[in-house]
């Protein structure tokens, strides 16, 4: 009896568990199938098609062709597919499998595409984690779940960042961007988003400020009592006649019926230089007593002028930035106008919704105005330390709840800049960052945590569990805020213990490099802590050490080496011509040129000191005794 009860026994648990063996069944797709389009397939369809044939050939090692006609399994694309998309929003997709055979179908210009790409990281696990780092194994099979349903609409209509591989077409339509200011994406790819006449800080020349200074200055904005032409004057009807002809001889030139929207900047120039003329200041005052009241009106008439013209798909575009960031009253953006927010005076080490931080409260409130208001915000996003831009910009903990707060205040389009000159200084982790960012774009409720967990073993390799674990230390040591230039002493206060830790980690780190590759990338990285710590002279660099001179020669060649052209924004070349590199800080290299007597006289005592180190032999012990301390 009891081994019958037994029998009983596994027979019911083994039928428990039989619906999740059945449920884990699905559809192999293996060398034999192949990809299927229509007969006259439209170019997004072909460029999904072949793309899916490439990358499954290489896949499976044999060739999957693209038909017309499929004697067997196949990948059904566009129209072929029977994904009924009818209720998608533009440019989503939707992936089915339907009677053993998988159904690819898009919306828009790219849906279809972004469908195929997001077919590939889903069941081919294909990663783009850099332009010089795509992951992809090589099998025999893949498994698709027979209930497989999965239906994508874009969070955001455009999505930008700046940094390297986000400037390669094929990161960024794996990734989900397409703002065209740094990439190019053909049009049978979708195209980009395109601001057309310039990104920003078009103001003085869609206004020919500089041409009228002296036939006519009142198209100047007075500011202070004086005319510049800094600024135009927005309640001057002639400047708004040459802005507004201006603005339609480009798209006269450059408009595109095709694309989803294309954008003409209408932005404020980089400055405070704001028109305080009577007119202007009657106008703000009448609109709740913001600068933002005369911008929003001179827009709302070039946008009805736009619309006027026929050009349905085309939107102006504006700052809400620095003076102009309050929402006005009584007066609301036409519907092809966009408010472009910029976070610029903000705390990058809270989220925006951080309630307890003052500096992000304000933009929080400025936020929820404009989206009370407006139904086309794009938000200017910051990334990265344009003072200090060689050491770490420890945003990494924010940057996906920000962009969920973008989601979830309306905002339609997010450009996420950070080292845009990261060819000429491109040390810490920015194309951790540029990942982080895109994939946070694409879906804002990402699994931020395995992607970042992915980058980390996929780009430096074994490495990655003792970069994460740096990358773990910074993030928690920061300040109390962390602003876009911040010194490297307000970045992060280590103690010794914890600077000899770090040492150890990035020791490891190379050591466990398995090729060139990798090694580079993680002796770059690191560049970003020898910075900090040649900054604020701390373990190698320190006071107590009597190797520091040369502890800087040599990260000043290192950098060289590495090509870092620059070590803040603007000043290319800057320190490169530094004088006393072993006797100053590591971040004030360029402010130390060769023809600046305060150089010379840093030149002349340092050479002094440097002397005597060897006749103090105190300071050698003490280091030995000591090591990090500072």
């Amino acid at each position: 009896m009891k081994k019958l009860l037994s029998v009983l026994l596994i027979l019911c648990l083994c039928l428990s568990f039989a619906p999740a063996v059945f449920a884990g069944e699905g559809i192999t797709v293996n060398g034999t199938w192949s990809v299927l389009v229509p007969a006259e397939p439209t170019p997004y369809e072909s460029f999904a098609a072949n793309k899916l044939s490439a990358e499954l050939s290489g896949l499976f090692g044999g060739e999957i062709p693209v038909v017309s006609r499929a004697d067997g399994n196949c990948i059904a694309i566009g129209s072929a597919s029977q994904a009924d998309v009818s209720e998608l929003a533009v440019n989503g997709y939707r992936i089915q499998a339907i009677d053993g055979n998988i159904h690819i179908g898009g919306t828009g210009v790219r849906g279809l595409q972004a469908g195929a790409y997001r077919f590939l990281e889903e069941f081919c696990k294909r990663k783009v984690y850099a332009y010089d780092c795509i992951v992809m194994p090589t099998v025999d099979s893949i498994t698709v779940p027979s209930d497989t349903d999965i239906k994508y609409e874009p969070f955001f209509e455009y999505t930008d960042t700046d940094w390297l591989s986000p400037c390669d077409t094929e990161y960024s339509l794996s990734n989900g961007l397409n703002g065209g200011t740094y990439r190019y994406i053909p049009a049978e790819a979708g195209g980009t988003v395109n601001y057309l006449g310039g990104f920003c800080h078009t103001m003085g020349t869609l206004c020919e400020t500089e041409a009228h200074k002296d036939s006519d200055p009142e198209q100047l904005a007075l500011h202070d009592g004086k005319r510049t032409t800094e600024q135009p004057c927005l309640t001057n009807p002639e400047v708004l006649k040459i802005a507004t002809a201006n603005v339609l001889k480009i798209l006269e030139q450059k408009y595109d019926p095709q694309a989803s929207v294309q954008i003409v900047s209408v932005t404020q120039n980089d400055n405070q230089l704001y028109c305080e003329c009577d007119t202007c200041k009657a106008f703000e005052k009448s609109h709740g007593g913001v600068q933002s009241a005369t911008m929003i009106n001179f827009v709302n008439q070039i946008a009805d002028a736009v619309k006027a013209a026929g050009y349905e798909n085309a939107a102006i575009d504006t700052f809400a930035y620095q003076y102009t960031r309050q929402a006005p009253a009584g007066i609301v953006p036409r519907d092809n106008v966009i408010v472009r927010l910029c976070t610029i005076e903000c705390c990058f080490r809270h989220t925006l919704d951080d309630s307890n931080c003052k500096r992000n409260k304000k933009l929080m409130k400025d936020l929820n105005d404009w989206s009370e208001i407006c139904n086309r915000i794009y938000v200017w996003d910051y990334t990265t330390n344009y003072s200090n831009t060689c050491i770490l910009f420890p945003d990494l903990g924010v940057i996906q709840r920000n962009i969920q707060v973008f989601y979830e205040n309306n905002v339609k389009g997010v450009y996420e800049e950070g080292n845009y000159y990261i060819r000429s200084c491109n040390t810490e982790f920015g194309e951790l960052r540029a990942y982080l960012i895109s994939k946070c774009l694409q879906n804002p409720y990402c699994d931020y945590d395995a992607e970042m967990k992915g980058f980390l073993e996929n780009y430096y390799g074994p490495a990655g569990a003792d970069i994460g674990r740096i990358l773990e230390m910074h993030l928690a040591n920061t300040g109390a805020h962390l602003s876009i230039s911040e010194s490297p002493s307000a970045s992060f206060s280590f103690t010794n213990k914890e600077i000899s830790a770090i040492n150890s980690l990035w020791a490891h780190a190379k050591s466990s490099a398995q090729n060139e590759e990798q090694l580079e990338r993680i002796t770059r990285s690191e560049l970003s802590w020898r910075f900090w710590k040649g900054s604020t002279g701390k373990g190698e660099f320190s006071l107590l050490n009597p190797g520091r001179f040369d502890e800087r020669e040599k990260l000043f060649e290192d950098l060289q080496a590495y090509d870092v052209r620059m070590i803040c924004e603007g000043g290319y070349d800057d320190y490169l011509d530094c004088l006393c590199v072993r006797y100053v800080p590591v971040c004030e290299w360029n402010m130390y040129e060769a023809d600046e007597s305060d150089a010379q006289a840093r030149l002349f005592f340092g050479g002094i000191f440097e002397s005597l180190v060897p006749f103090l032999s105190l300071y050698g012990l003490l280091y030995r005794l000591f090591g990090a301390a500072a």
